[in-house]
């Protein structure tokens, strides 16, 4: 009996344990100008999660174990960054070792024997002493900043770990490789051309390495401060994390300041968020306010992601500026769940997948967390004047141009998996004219349906048929709302079609093909 029970719920559990089911009104034929509201309907089982925080890996007990998921353990891991094939490396900070999860949960450990040193060599043989930063250039070369020992170190992808930048002394000097120093370097960034940018923690600089190892500065005086104006004035007061954008815009996780800055492609910076004061306020640009903002890291869509350490939170800024709460309460804690209830406590690195998947190093729950979003997608992109929300599913908006009936495929997921539905919107022309394509009328050769159809809003008061040159070929008036006019001896080519309305001249395209 036990046995048929258990069965049972297994049954239950895989009919329930499902992605959304929903629908949507279909086909839809809307006008230029007209209000457009489409409300998906879900199941009564179904719902669509949002955005949800979850484990990755880390049982949250400090260790060293390699294990599976929950199984495995950190020693307050402070970087994340993400490889080509979606592994996720963690800089395990106190263990002094660089990890690799596999996107399967697998643990394991890269590279570090777990003792404190700067020992170049293969995975375990080499050492490091308490890394911080962590990034892949185009290659899968990981780069750390292993901060204590005031160096950057170079990891290829077989393991092979070596002294890329830094003299191992304390100090700002420029030069190449081992020639330049640097004072408890923290997050990195990789541009475009393979140059890593470096946040040069305790020279409140940010420092640029080339490929061949060429260490320059960056940004910053070196004195600590706020002042803005131009890479070669700026001052910075404790960078912590830097990112580049799709534009090469690069932006600085400036942790004392309380503020992101934005060093622009000339070379000016300026602050992109955050007032100076230690806040938690969502808003706009310097309306907003963090404490402590530690890493930041940028999505396909250049959305600014921010391990926001003191608050607890991860924040979002939008290309815009607008400042949000992205995910967490704000209480110290390990919950997981949907955005607004799961906790965080003291979050120090992010970092973005290809398929804009978020992981975060939960610094003081020695956990790797994910923050995966679940809701409504569409493809093709929605007509001019249309959007979806990508929450609820409304589809809403004025409709602003012509657009032939068109299908869109809309995915809904959540925790259990995806579904997707497909609608079809159609948006004609305020006159009606039949087989719009962008204000553009075909006809092909066939006499017996080479007829020109108008539907208008009130009587028309003239037609009009001109060449490509405008001189007129043929013209009707006094015509009711609708007409048909017969083209058939028109040759090949492409028309002007004027139609005239009491308070109006539209004009449309006409090819016969």
């Amino acid at each position: 009996m036990k046995k048929i029970t258990a069965c049972l719920l297994f049954a239950l559990n895989m009919v329930y344990a499902q992605g959304p089911i929903f629908s949507y009104p279909t086909p839809n034929n809307y006008t230029v100008d007209d209000q457009v509201l489409l409300i998906p309907t879900l199941d009564a089982s179904s719902s669509v999660d949002q955005t949800t925080v979850t484990t990755f890996a880390g049982s949250g007990s400090v260790g060293s174990a390699d294990l599976n998921g929950a199984f495995a353990s950190f020693n307050l891991p402070t970087v994340v960054a993400v490889d080509s094939h979606q592994n996720v490396f963690v800089v395990d900070r106190s263990n002094h070792k660089i990890r690799k999860i596999t996107p399967s949960g697998d643990v394991s450990t890269f590279a570090g024997s777990g003792f404190s040193g700067s020992a170049d060599g293969v995975g375990t043989a080499a050492s490091f002493r308490y890394p911080d930063g962590a990034v892949f250039d185009s290659h899968d070369n990981l780069f750390i900043s292993d901060q204590s020992n005031h160096k950057i170190r170079k990891i290829t992808p077989d393991g092979t770990v070596s002294t890329f930048a830094g003299s191992g002394t304390i100090g700002a000097v420029d030069g190449i490789g081992t020639a330049a120093s640097f004072y408890y370097p923290a997050g990195m960034a990789v541009d475009a051309n393979d140059n890593l940018l470096v946040a040069d923690y305790g020279n409140n600089k940010i420092r640029k390495i080339t490929p061949d190892g060429t260490v320059s500065t960056f940004a910053g005086t070196g004195i600590a401060g706020a002042a803005e104006g131009t890479v070669l004035t700026v001052q910075f007061n404790g960078a912590t994390g830097v990112c580049v954008d799709s534009f090469g815009n690069v932006f600085v996780a400036d942790y004392y300041n309380n503020k992101i800055r934005k060093i622009d492609t000339l070379g000016n910076v300026t602050t992109f968020a955050g007032t100076g004061a230690a806040g938690a306020t969502d808003g706009n640009g310097r309306v907003a306010s963090f404490h402590y903002p530690a890493i930041v890291a940028v999505d396909s869509g250049n959305n600014l992601f921010i391990t926001d350490e003191e608050n607890n939170k991860i924040r979002k800024i939008t290309p815009d500026g607008t400042v949000s709460t992205f995910a967490g309460t704000g209480t110290a804690g390990a919950t997981d769940g949907i955005w607004s209830s799961a906790q965080f406590n003291s979050p120090t690195g992010i970092a973005v997948d290809d398929a804009d998947n978020i992981y975060v190093a939960d610094y003081g729950n020695n956990k790797i967390r994910k923050i995966r979003f679940y809701g409504f997608t569409i493809t093709p992109d929605l007509p001019a004047g249309l959007t979806l929300n990508p929450i609820t599913g409304t589809i809403s908006g004025t409709a602003a141009a012509i657009l032939p009936a068109t299908d869109y495929t809309i995915t809904a997921s959540n925790a259990n998996g995806q579904n997707s539905f497909v609608i079809n919107i159609q948006i004609n022309s305020p006159l009606g004219i039949s087989n719009p394509e962008i204000s553009t009328t075909r006809l092909y050769p066939n006499p017996a349906t080479d007829i020109l159809h108008i539907n208008a809003p009130l009587a028309i008061l003239g037609i009009e048929i001109c060449n490509m040159l405008g001189q007129n070929i043929l013209s009707y008036s006094n015509l009711s709302e609708q007409a048909n006019i017969p083209v058939s001896f028109l040759e090949k080519g492409s028309y002007i079609v004027n139609v005239f309305l009491g308070n109006s001249t539209q004009k449309f395209k006409l090819i016969k093909e």
